[in-house]
């Protein structure tokens, strides 16, 4: 019988191996002779999901890499390059850097390099190569467990055609470093930053220094840092936020309008209902609201009622997007405190196209029956609970412990 697939041409059966990682592609150079060299012509490398737990592994990992990269042609550009590297040990860190570093240059030198994705799990800070950050071609970087060190570091940044950026467990060695990477990217339209870490003690990035910096073209973001203060007007155009507001709420005074938004993400409220006003008064097409009101630093057995310190008062008029805009608004790690109640009795009260709220109580379960019996001015407006309790973990099977309830306009 025939192979069909084998009749195709170069460039689609190419396409298709791009969608297998490195080490499965070179695999298929056995099938046939037709399928001896198409893996050289692969604009991808993914080297994903490696695991080095000695010296034997690390060496065996070394060569297969360096294999890979001198037996392609030096004239076919690699336009996406993954490493997901995962060390049982910290010393394997400085047997592979200096390699890690001659295989970006080597695809960094052939142009076209479009897509880089850097994950580096070890216990250490291995060192970022810094030309990474001046390759005018990079669309998307993604990077993971690095330090971000070199004198040269604002003179070299360029990243023009930049879309997309994900940092996550990144260390600089100051905040205005981060900053300067950010206005490198004038055409950025996705940000992610998690747990980023800085060596200086003192917060040297004050909101005034870059109060009037923003990404114009920035649509996506998602903002997680609890180690500096971030100057807010740079997300002033995204459509999709989201963030924990554990900094956020020092900005009261200086939170842009975010006049394209329409669906947020808020962590770690910790029982600051009032602040979500501030957020309906800042997003006019607000859309879809997602609260939890404790984020990662949920601690279920700390919260009681002493912690009900919130005196909430019903702002004198409602937002434009409360009224006119708003159609979801999810509710997570509630413990009923008159905060919480409050606003979403506030919520129900004045949003008149509001679809769906979904409140998730902690070992709370009256709270259903007296957020039913609060008025509603959206006849289409459906509750739903979902109710752990108190001793629930996230670890824990929750499809065990959770009980799920909906109530519907006429309940």
């Amino acid at each position: 019988m025939m192979d069909m697939i084998s009749t195709l041409p170069d460039e689609i059966l190419c396409h298709v191996l791009s969608f297998l990682k490195t080490k499965q592609a070179v695999a298929t150079s056995i099938l046939s002779k037709r399928w001896k060299h198409l893996w050289l012509s692969v604009p991808v490398l993914d080297f994903s999901r490696t695991r080095v737990t000695d010296q034997q592994a690390n060496f065996r990992f070394h060569d297969f890499v360096y294999s890979v990269l001198l037996s392609r042609d030096s004239a076919l550009p690699v336009k996406f390059f993954r490493l997901y590297v995962m060390y049982s040990y910290t010393q394997h860190v400085n047997l592979i850097m200096p390699s890690v570093s001659k295989w970006i240059n080597f695809v960094l030198q052939r142009g076209g390099l479009e897509y880089l994705d850097l994950y580096m799990d070890t216990s250490g800070w291995p060192t970022l190569p810094i030309n990474i950050l001046s390759c005018t071609t990079l669309v998307a970087l993604k990077l993971c467990f690095f330090r971000v060190v070199d004198h040269r570091f604002s003179s070299v940044l360029l990243l023009p055609s930049l879309k997309t950026l994900h940092l996550h467990l990144i260390r600089f060695a100051k905040r205005q470093d981060f900053m300067f990477l950010l206005a490198a990217c004038p055409n950025l339209e996705d940000l992610l930053i998690s747990a980023l870490l800085f060596d200086d003690e003192e917060d040297s990035l004050s909101c005034n220094e870059w109060k009037n910096f923003s990404l114009s073209n920035l649509t996506k973001a998602n903002v997680d840092s609890y180690y500096f203060q971030f100057p807010m007007k740079v997300l002033h155009n995204v459509q999709s936020l989201s963030m924990c507001i554990a900094q956020a709420h020092c900005f009261n005074d200086s939170i842009p309008t975010f006049h394209n938004l329409t669906c947020m993400h808020l962590e770690s409220l910790n029982n600051r209902c009032h602040f979500i006003v501030e957020v309906f008064k800042h997003c006019p097409k607000l859309q879809e609201l997602y609260v939890d009101e404790d984020g990662m630093n949920s601690n279920y057995q700390t919260w009681t009622k002493k912690d009900d310190k919130e005196n909430w008062v019903d702002p004198n008029f409602v937002p434009q997007c409360l009224s006119l805009h708003l159609r979801v608004f999810c509710f997570s790690s509630v413990f009923g405190l008159q905060g919480e109640l409050q606003l979403a009795r506030y919520i129900l009260k004045n949003a008149r196209v509001l679809q769906t709220m979904r409140i998730s109580t902690i070992g709370e379960p009256e709270i259903k029956e007296l957020l039913s019996s609060f008025p509603r001015a959206s006849s289409s407006c459906k509750l739903t609970f979902v109710h752990l309790p108190r001793d629930y973990s996230s670890e824990s099977d929750s499809s065990l412990d959770a009980n799920e309830t909906s109530i519907g306009s006429d309940a």
